[in-house]
Protein backbone atom coordinates (compact mmCIF):
# COMPACT_ATOMS: atom_id res chain seq x y z
CA UNK A 1 0.00 0.00 0.00
CA UNK A 2 1.37 3.47 -0.59
CA UNK A 3 1.23 6.47 1.42
CA UNK A 4 -2.11 7.72 -0.31
CA UNK A 5 -4.04 4.51 0.13
CA UNK A 6 -3.01 4.71 3.70
CA UNK A 7 -3.98 7.78 4.47
CA UNK A 8 -7.39 7.09 2.90
CA UNK A 9 -7.92 3.90 4.71
CA UNK A 10 -6.83 5.90 8.13
CA UNK A 11 -9.59 8.61 7.52
CA UNK A 12 -11.95 5.80 6.11
CA UNK A 13 -11.22 4.21 9.55
CA UNK A 14 -11.63 7.22 11.59
CA UNK A 15 -15.08 8.19 10.07
CA UNK A 16 -16.20 4.74 11.03
CA UNK A 17 -15.50 5.01 14.96
CA UNK A 18 -16.98 8.49 14.72
CA UNK A 19 -19.92 7.37 13.45
CA UNK A 20 -19.83 4.52 15.75
CA UNK A 21 -18.89 6.50 18.94
CA UNK A 22 -22.06 8.65 17.93
CA UNK A 23 -24.16 6.08 17.51
CA UNK A 24 -23.60 4.85 20.48
CA UNK A 25 -23.67 7.88 22.60
CA UNK A 26 -27.44 8.69 21.28
CA UNK A 27 -28.18 5.70 21.85
CA UNK A 28 -26.64 5.63 25.51
CA UNK A 29 -28.43 9.03 26.14
CA UNK A 30 -31.97 7.71 24.32
CA UNK A 31 -31.83 4.60 27.08
CA UNK A 32 -30.79 6.86 30.19
CA UNK A 33 -34.06 9.07 28.92
CA UNK A 34 -36.29 5.84 28.32
CA UNK A 35 -35.13 4.55 31.32
CA UNK A 36 -35.52 7.87 34.05
CA UNK A 37 -39.16 8.16 32.19
CA UNK A 38 -39.93 4.66 32.97
CA UNK A 39 -38.32 4.66 36.55
CA UNK A 40 -40.34 8.16 37.63
CA UNK A 41 -43.63 6.40 36.36
CA UNK A 42 -42.39 3.32 38.20
CA UNK A 43 -42.04 5.10 41.67
CA UNK A 44 -45.31 6.61 41.14
CA UNK A 45 -46.94 3.40 40.80
CA UNK A 46 -45.15 2.00 43.45
CA UNK A 47 -45.85 5.09 46.37
CA UNK A 48 -49.38 4.26 45.69
CA UNK A 49 -49.13 0.76 46.62
CA UNK A 50 -47.74 1.83 50.09
CA UNK A 51 -49.65 3.15 53.23
CA UNK A 52 -49.43 7.23 53.47
CA UNK A 53 -51.69 7.88 55.92
CA UNK A 54 -54.66 7.92 53.52
CA UNK A 55 -54.37 9.11 49.92
CA UNK A 56 -52.61 6.17 48.75
CA UNK A 57 -54.39 3.46 46.84
CA UNK A 58 -53.16 1.00 49.53
CA UNK A 59 -54.44 3.21 52.14
CA UNK A 60 -58.00 3.26 50.07
CA UNK A 61 -57.86 -0.79 49.71
CA UNK A 62 -57.66 -0.94 53.29
CA UNK A 63 -60.71 1.49 54.17
CA UNK A 64 -62.64 -1.11 51.73
CA UNK A 65 -61.91 -4.23 53.28
CA UNK A 66 -62.33 -2.79 57.20
CA UNK A 67 -65.70 -1.20 55.38
CA UNK A 68 -66.54 -5.10 54.03
CA UNK A 69 -65.70 -6.96 57.04
CA UNK A 70 -67.92 -4.27 58.97
CA UNK A 71 -71.06 -4.91 56.45
CA UNK A 72 -70.75 -9.32 56.28
CA UNK A 73 -71.01 -8.67 60.12
CA UNK A 74 -74.08 -6.40 59.71
CA UNK A 75 -75.39 -9.09 57.58
CA UNK A 76 -74.78 -11.65 59.37
CA UNK A 77 -76.50 -9.88 62.29
CA UNK A 78 -79.85 -9.06 59.96
CA UNK A 79 -80.06 -12.59 58.38
CA UNK A 80 -79.86 -14.35 62.20
CA UNK A 81 -83.06 -11.48 62.95
CA UNK A 82 -85.08 -11.91 59.63
CA UNK A 83 -84.45 -16.09 59.96
CA UNK A 84 -85.59 -15.61 64.13
CA UNK A 85 -88.61 -13.52 62.65
CA UNK A 86 -89.79 -16.25 59.98
CA UNK A 87 -89.12 -18.81 62.93
CA UNK A 88 -91.40 -16.86 65.39
CA UNK A 89 -93.97 -16.82 62.24
CA UNK A 90 -93.97 -20.10 61.84
CA UNK A 91 -94.24 -21.34 65.08
CA UNK A 92 -96.80 -18.60 65.69
CA UNK A 93 -99.01 -19.92 63.07
CA UNK A 94 -98.93 -23.46 64.38
CA UNK A 95 -100.45 -22.05 67.37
Amino acid sequence: MDTPQIDDFLIWAAGVVVAITAISVGLAALYRLLTASLSKRLDGISSQLHRNGGSSLRDAIDRIEEKQAEIQVDVRDVRAKVDDHIAWHLTDKDR
